[in-house]
Formats: structure tokens, sequence, C-alpha cells
């Protein structure tokens, strides 16, 4: 038990025998060289302390005890309660009065402080309450705040039971918690209470999300019943107000799903449509104009529909791969790996689509080990090289260049392209966007980037342009963070690939 609590327990019922019996013993010391009308004044002084210190009963029985100790030791015939002396009568008369009268107010005047500073105290509860409950997303985060405050507020026992608790179904049952009657009703508290215990059920729409189990050890107060209330009412502000945000989000995320469908439908129509076109017209002339066609002609035809053909799987893939991140499907399955090893993969995957355009690899002569998902690095990276073939100009070089700094590895793919605008180097790595320069470059599906965006940041990466412009072309640089714990670095006396 506190100090405080001992105070408010026993202090009104201590002081107002102690005040007395001090003021007595001060005034047998003085009575030497004071007067003994003026006594009266430091019986009414502990009179004023113990209504300051107490309430208006502990004040009033003071000032009775006052006046009897009065009468007993300082008025003649002494240690008698009998009075010879009209001033004394007056004296004492007077005594008790000032002693009621200021007694009641002073000890009016603290129940008033007493209850302002309860009321600002209770006041800062529910402000501290309504700051947390408006940073709480969901349903568990509601029930956890609330519980925090009634227990350390009230001293109530909580218990919290969520979706998935065992316990939860067989309380929903008991209680009736769960009503089709509500069921229209975004959000509602359903209160069931008892002598012994306080349920409340936070429910969206008729099905029960979570519930809150109070024990009361004793019946409520009206302080008590105020407090509960108002904590209460907060909480079923702050539930309504989650159940509207996940409502809006949900809106949002179909409303984005089908903006993305819709987008996804009109970006690959054109795509899809041109090599299924050439492919069809490549098989169309082999079996209509097969005998006028020599075999040159054909072997051309036959590998117009190969490119095309796995254009077109490259297209499917990336989608695929799209769809997957978007679902966060993907899941890391790590291993030890040289960045060596994966670029050597992503040139001879590169081969086909570089014609002109050659390839240089330069990577220092030691290299530490990454521990990452090598197959989606892999793909990372030919994203990010498939896209600046498509943008290098013929006889044009893509440098490929790596070094280590602040625990992180740092793969630049450089190519003499002619460079993107400041303002869009954020934005090429945004689905679907695409830089459009005119005939001479070929435009993208505007997934690959965005691919390779979310492959490193599953891995605690990114990716960014580092430099660009129409005179030097553009690096873009893909950072992987480096694993704390390392295998020894791999080095190879020749690192260097070139790729035609």
């Amino acid at each position: 038990m506190g100090l405080a609590n001992i105070r408010e327990r026993y202090l009104p019922w201590v002081l107002p025998w102690l005040a007395p019996l001090v003021v007595t013993l001060i005034a047998w010391f003085l009575s030497p060289v004071l007067p003994k009308a003026n006594f009266a004044m430091i019986y009414l002084a502990g009179v004023l302390l113990t209504a300051v210190t107490t309430r208006v009963k502990p004040a009033l029985i003071c000032a009775l005890l006052s006046f009897l100790a009065y009468n007993f030791f300082h008025t003649e015939p002494h240690f008698t309660f009998l009075m010879v002396h009209r001033e004394d009568i007056l004296t004492v008369s007077l005594l008790v009065l000032v002693a009621v009268v200021t007694g009641h107010l002073a000890a009016r005047l603290r129940e008033k402080v007493i209850a302002l500073e309860d009321s600002s105290r209770w006041n800062q509860q529910q402000m501290l309450l309504a700051q947390e409950l408006f940073t709480c997303i969901n349903c568990p985060s509601v029930i956890k705040a609330l519980a925090q405050h009634l227990t350390h507020s009230f001293a109530f026992v909580c218990q919290k039971y969520i979706q998935g608790n065992e316990a939860l179904a067989g309380l929903i049952a008991e209680y009736q918690l769960e009503s089709p009657d509500i069921a229209h009703t975004p959000a509602e508290v359903v209160i069931r209470e008892d002598e012994t215990q306080l349920l409340l059920a936070f429910n969206s729409h008729g099905s029960c999300m979570g519930l809150l189990k109070v024990t009361l050890t004793s019946p409520l107060t009206p302080w008590q019943r105020f407090g509960l209330d108002g904590f209460i009412g907060l909480a079923r502000l702050a539930w309504s107000r989650v159940v509207v945000s996940q409502t809006l989000q949900q809106e949002v995320t179909v409303k984005e799903r089908e903006q993305l469908r819709s987008a996804l439908l009109s970006s690959i129509s054109h795509d899809l449509r041109t090599p299924l076109a050439t492919m069809i017209g490549s098989v169309s002339s082999l079996i209509e104009l097969k005998e006028a066609l020599d075999p040159s002609q054909q072997d051309e035809l036959l590998h117009n529909t190969l490119s095309e053909a796995q254009r077109l799987n490259r297209y499917i893939q990336k989608l695929l791969d799209m769809t997957r991140l978007g679902h966060g499907e993907l899941t890391l399955d790590r291993d030890w790996v040289g960045l060596d090893d994966i670029l050597s993969v992503v040139i001879k995957r590169s081969k086909p689509l570089l014609q002109e355009v050659s390839v240089n690899i330069n990577l220092p002569p030691e290299m530490p080990l990454l521990y990452v998902h090598p197959a989606l690095i892999e793909q990372a990276l030919f994203n990010v090289l498939e896209n600046a073939i498509r943008f290098a100009p013929q006889g044009s070089a893509i440098t490929v260049s790596a070094f280590t700094a602040d625990s992180q590895l740092h793969i630049d793919i450089h190519d003499e392209g002619p460079g993107i605008p400041l303002e869009s180097w954020d934005s090429i790595f945004d689905m679907f966007f695409t830089m459009a320069h005119g005939d001479q470059y070929p435009a993208g599906t505007g997934l690959g980037l965005a691919i390779c965006q979310g492959i490193l940041g599953a891995h605690g990466g990114s990716a960014a342009v580092h430099e660009s412009g129409p005179a030097f072309g553009t690096t873009l640089r893909l950072s992987l963070p480096l694993s704390e714990t390392q295998l020894p670095s791999k080095s190879d006396e020749d690192d260097t690939y070139t790729g035609n």
C-alpha cells in the first residue's frame, strides 16, 4: 500500500484526535507567557489544519474536541467542564462558531480541489487512451490498448481473446455475442455484464473479431461506472474508425486491382499482338508458299517465328513474375553463390538479343559470395541487361562492373543509349512505365525494371539510376546487402567475360 493511500485512508480518523492533543501540549508550555484567551486561536489553527488536510466531518469532530480541551484545561475551574466566568463562555462559544464555520468552508474547499484534481487526472487518462487508440490499426491493437488502461486506471483483471483463440468461439456462443440483428452494422461493441465480469465483443458486420473479458472483484462504484463508460465510448469510436479504414482500404485495393488489370490488358494487347502477328504471317507463308520459297527464305521465316516465339515467351514470363511479386508468392530459397556464376548464366541468356552489341564484365579479383536466391537475382540482372541492350546503339558496348562498399555489393550496368531524363529516374521502376524514343528504340512492356526492383527489395536491396545523360548513356546501380557471416571469397584468375 502506497503512502498516499495510507494518508487518504487513516489521516481523517487520526488527525481530529491528534490535532487537539498537540495544540493542548503547545498551549500548556506557552501558558506562562501568553494570556489564556489567546489559546483559542491556537486551537482554531488546529481545526483549520484538520479541515484543509481532511474533509468536513473530521473538521467538525476536531472543532468539538478542541472546545472540550479548551474548556477542560484552560477555563476555571480547571480540569472540569464547568465554566464560572462569562468571558470564558463567550470565548468558547466564539471558538466553536469560528471553528465550525471556517472548518466547514476549508473542508468544502479541499473537497472541491480534490474533485478538480480527480477530474484533471481522469481527463488525462482519457486523453492518453484516446492518443493510443488513435494509432491502432486493427482489432488486437484496440483491445490491447483498452485492456492496458483498464488495468492501470481501475486495477481490473483483463483477458484478451482474438480470432484464432479456441476459447473465443465458446464465449461467443455462450453469451450470444454474434447476432443477425446487428449484421448490417459495420462496427459495434457488444456488451454483456453481470456481477462478476464484463464482456466487450468487437463486432464487424455481425461477426466477432475479438473479445475483452474484464473480471470485477467488487461491485462498480459510481465513479468507476462513469470512467468505464468513458473508456468504452473511446474504444467504440476507435473500433468504428478501424473498421471504416479497413473497408476503405479494401475498396481501394479492389479499385487498384481493377485499374491494374485494365492497365495490364491495355499494355499487353499491343506487345502480344505484334509477335503473334509475325508468327502467324511466317507460318502462313510457309504453308501457302512453301513450294515457291527457296530453303534460305524458309529458314528465315522459321528463324523469325522462333525469335518472335521467344519474345512472346519473355513477355509471358515477365507477367507471371510480376503477378507472383504482387501476390507475395515469391519465397527466398537462399544459397551461397558467386556473382560471376550468375553473370555467366545471364550472358548466355542474353546472346540471342545482343546482335551487334557487346557486353564487357569487369569484376575485382576477389568478390564476396552472395547469400541470395540465385535464380531470382539472375532474373533481375537479365531484366536490366535486356533493357540496356534494347536502348544500346548498334556497335556499342555495355559494361557490367561491381564493387563493395558499406556492407553492400553494388553492380553497375552501363549502356551508351540516349539516357533518361532526370524527372523520370524514379518512375522507370514503376509498373508499365516505358520511355518513348520514337522508332529508333523499341518500347518494352514496362515490367522488367519493376520486377528487378521487387526482387532486390525482397533481398533487402535496391535498384536506382546512378547517372544518365544523352552524352554518356545510363548507369543503373543494383545494390545487395552482404551477409554478416561470409564464406571465403571466391577468386578467379579471369573474371572478365565478353559477349557478342
